[in-house]
């Protein structure tokens, strides 16, 4: 991709062929996420400086594993289940 240059979703698939509008969609979520593009009009791309990205390295340390029995509170709605 050239830095500054709009890229439509058409344009975009030309680069990986076979890939399908979802998970095209998915990659350039994660690209902006990682600030490597913004967007440009309704449903384009353009390519941004890269910048260090700090989002992935703190989400990694401040993260911490859950455990399914801990996202619901079971006490609650005991009757519910019975």
């Amino acid at each position: 991709m050239e830095p500054d240059h709009r890229y439509d979703p058409q344009d975009l698939q030309g680069f990986v062929p076979g890939i399908g509008v979802e998970r095209l969609r998915e990659v350039m979520h994660e690209l902006w996420l990682d600030r490597h593009v913004e967007r440009a009009g309704h449903s384009g791309w353009r390519r941004v400086p890269s910048a260090a990205s700090p989002r992935r390295e703190t989400a990694a340390r401040e993260s911490q594993p859950v455990k399914p029995e801990e996202l619901f509170d079971h006490t609650t709605f005991a009757d519910f289940f019975k």
